[in-house]
């Protein structure tokens, strides 16, 4: 199938040839200058065709059908004034310049303005064949800037969550490659034809320049490089990027010549900000650093990509032309899963330096900070939606006394153990804390007064008669509980908690009298 193919396709490209400025097939790089010029085609179709090619360069373009052969030499003045039966093919609407040849033998002038020199790449496709490849060039095109965009949303959705304006740089980032590689390909173009600025190198390089300088932004956020790099090598990097948004932006009113040098000195930019990115990833990936290695794997893709686009564009020009989208939409999955992974991370650091600072260290429940945050949260949902607000202060009976006799250690394994009871008889959502010492507090939420009158007799219950295994000794232990259950709307928890402590020294006093004799 392979030999078939190329068969097929010499016996295309030999029915038509340039025959001016060089004598070569049609589908060989052509060196184009700045400015105008003129290249001669000679063609003998046996079926309709359609001459095409990219308009990343191109100003304009006029291809004219010479009714009989000519031969004209001296200026494209001349040329044009000396050739009175020219016509001109039917140009069609896409995303490269595409002009339709009818069948049989003809010779053609192309007129073409370039905005700068490289070389072009012409092509002649059947009519079947061209308009298949350019939908499906159109749907790759649309559907990788989807992509692109959809991704910039959801990672800078990922950034208003963490507050971090690194994740913003990110949507930036692929927002604008995905807009680099619309304007180069012509998409835009073809919406909007009668836009001729889209079709400018200006627009494509500030877009180049801002999709280099966003994501260096990103990385610095998402590899921490304030803390990974030394202080001179982050500036210097952030310097080289900022340079670059400022060449980009300043080109945007000047000549398409002064844009190319800044083109070209971008490029020598980008390859040491590059060159600097990548030791820091695999500075940050030597050390561990999170994400460092998915981060390493899309820089190298496109590291690649740029290489096979800088250097093999003579050896392949569909990797020249698509190796650095298919390489931008690879890394631009991969930056997101690494998003995605920085901000679960965070979010699990964010929990566990949250539960530190709130948890008790020797019970393991709330601390009176702690406590105090989510019963207010509780609290909250208990004055908008209604339902019993119950509120138990409990006091171990005596504890001092247990310290004196059994030791500290010992008080200290009491107090756990009472805590593993009270997160027992309560319910996942209730808020049990430790305010200190020998204190306890459980806030709960019920919708019925009996639900709060059952947890208030059974906590007490439960504590009322307690002997604690500990690993000195066998310990008796009673506590006292106060509890308020209300349906009132309640803004202020200090006020729950003292009516709550008054009811506790009420029942204090009562186990007083019964806890009399020594332990």
């Amino acid at each position: 199938m392979a030999v078939l193919c190329i068969f097929i396709s010499e016996s295309v490209f030999a029915s038509c040839v340039i025959t001016s400025p060089l004598n070569s097939k049609v589908g060989t790089p052509i060196p184009m200058v700045k400015g105008e010029q003129r290249l001669t085609l000679s063609c003998d179709l046996a079926h309709p065709h359609i001459f095409h090619f990219p308009r990343n360069f191109i100003n304009k373009s006029e291809l004219y059908r010479l009714e009989v052969d000519a031969s004209v030499t001296g200026t494209l003045d001349t040329q044009r004034s000396a050739a009175p039966t020219l016509t001109q093919p039917i140009e069609l609407p896409s995303a490269r310049h595409a002009y339709m040849l009818p069948t049989g033998a003809a010779s053609y002038y192309l007129d073409i303005e370039a905005q700068f020199d490289r070389a072009l790449y012409p092509s002649i496709s059947s009519v079947p064949d061209f308009y298949a490849f350019n939908t499906i060039h159109t749907l790759t095109l649309s559907a990788f800037a989807g992509f692109c965009f959809a991704l910039a949303i959801y990672v800078g959705v990922l950034g208003n969550s963490m507050r971090s304006l690194g994740f913003y740089s990110y949507s930036f980032y692929v927002a604008s490659a995905a807009i680099f590689f619309l304007l180069q390909e012509g998409v835009i173009y073809t919406l909007l034809p009668n836009v001729q600025w889209l079709n400018s190198i200006q627009l494509s390089v500030f877009f180049a320049g801002l999709t280099i300088f966003a994501s260096l932004r990103f990385l610095d956020q998402l590899l921490d490089f304030k803390a990974l790099l030394k202080k001179w090598q982050r500036s210097a990097l952030h310097y080289l990027s900022l340079i670059i948004l400022v060449l980009v932006s300043v080109q945007l009113v000047l000549s398409s010549d002064v844009s190319m040098m800044i083109n070209k000195v971008m490029s020598k930019l980008t390859l040491v900000i590059m060159a600097g990115i990548l030791s820091a990833i695999l500075y940050a990936a030597y050390h561990k650093v999170h994400c460092a290695k998915l981060v390493l794997l899309g820089v190298s893709i496109i590291m690649v990509a740029m290489l096979a686009r800088f250097y093999l564009k003579d050896f392949s020009p569909f990797l020249q032309r698509y190796g650095l989208i298919i390489a931008v939409t690879i890394e631009a999955l991969i930056f997101a899963f690494a998003a995605a992974q920085k901000v679960k991370k965070l979010d699990n650091d964010r929990m566990a330096a949250f539960k530190r600072a709130a948890t008790d260290p020797l019970c393991h429940i709330l601390n009176r900070d702690g406590w105090q945050g989510a019963a207010k949260v509780l609290l909250d949902d208990f004055n908008r939606h209604g339902g019993y607000i119950t509120l138990m202060f409990i006091d171990v009976d005596n504890f001092k006394r247990i310290n004196d006799s059994f030791g500290h250690q010992s008080g200290d394994d009491v107090l756990r153990i009472l805590a593993k009871i009270l997160k027992r008889q309560c319910r996942e959502r209730d808020v049990v804390g430790r305010l200190g010492g020998d204190e306890f507090v459980v806030l709960s939420y019920c919708h019925s007064r009996s639900q709060s009158e059952r947890l208030v007799g059974r906590i007490k219950a439960r504590l009322s008669n307690l002997t604690i295994q500990t690993p000195n000794a066998q310990i008796p232990v009673t506590a006292s509980v106060g509890g308020v259950i209300t349906d009132t709307s309640c803004k202020n928890l200090d006020a729950l908690l003292q009516e709550a402590d008054r009811l506790m020294y009420e029942q204090k006093k009562a186990h007083h009298t019964k806890v009399s004799q020594p332990i």
